[in-house]
């Protein structure tokens, strides 16, 4: 399954962070951002915040 790929942008303190999009709920989507060694942070924002960068197949842990 493809999830887009999206890079905060100015309007948010993540700003130039990469996530993919989680879940969309009304006007918040819930994007997870991978934390090296911390596992992932799962942030709520709107369309507003980021940039849609792309696609990907996102694999568990092990399997690539």
């Amino acid at each position: 399954m493809k999830q887009k790929v999206v890079q905060f942008n100015e309007n948010h303190k993540w700003c130039g962070a990469f996530g993919f999009i989680e879940e969309i709920k009304n006007e918040r989507i819930m994007v997870g951002v991978p934390v090296p060694q911390q596992g992932t942070a799962y942030i709520f924002c709107t369309k507003n915040d980021f940039d849609i960068i792309g696609e990907t197949d996102l694999l568990p842990a092990g399997e690539w």
